[in-house]
């Protein structure tokens, strides 16, 4: 079986834990994860951490992914929705039913764009009053066919082992988790 491909996308302002915890635990379960920047060169985190992506959105715009995964970061979402080929990419990803997690903020780029209309969701609660089209839950980790959401920075283990749950399964989870002892039911 062909390995499963995610890309994790950064823009300028993203939030950090949530960015390298989906990035390190994806590659744990084997996953090919690319980064990609929607700048060019190393991009800022919330908290001016500086990360060199594998590469750039522009190069990537054709290409499939099992996943795509949207960190939050107030600035890094408000990056992400104003750029319309990570839209593209976002529409392109629901359209053909493959996997989409979007995590703190980030839930509100696709509410934004009319992409989580009727679908279960959750997201940081400071972000409650921007989700409209979608049913709002207070659950740390939501899963709605495709897609998958979480609540911020301390749930975003249980994000990614949900990814990877989903994308490998749940023995791998278990696995993974051998070495990284984090609490999961």
């Amino acid at each position: 079986m062909p390995q499963k491909r995610v890309l994790v996308l950064l823009a300028p302002g993203f939030e950090e834990l949530e960015a390298v915890t989906i990035i390190d635990i994806l590659r744990r379960a084997g996953l090919e994860v690319i980064t990609a920047g929607t700048t060019s060169g190393p991009i800022s985190s919330a908290r001016n951490i500086r990360i060199l992506p594998d590469t750039s959105l522009d190069k990537l715009s054709d290409e499939v992914f099992d996943l795509i995964a949207l960190p939050g970061g107030v600035d890094g979402t408000e990056n992400l929705a104003k750029d319309p080929r990570v839209i593209e990419m976002l529409r392109r990803q629901i359209d053909s039913g493959r996997l989409l997690g979007a995590i703190c903020a980030a839930p509100t780029i696709l509410e934004r764009h009319g992409l989580v209309q009727g679908k279960d969701i959750t997201c940081h609660p400071t972000c409650h009053d921007a989700i409209h089209q979608a049913r709002l839950s207070g659950d740390r980790v939501v899963q709605d066919g495709y897609l998958v959401t979480s609540q911020g920075p301390g749930t975003a283990i249980e994000f990614a082992y949900k990814l990877v749950e989903l994308l490998i399964g749940r023995d791998k989870v278990a696995e993974i988790n051998r070495g990284v002892l984090a609490r999961i039911d």
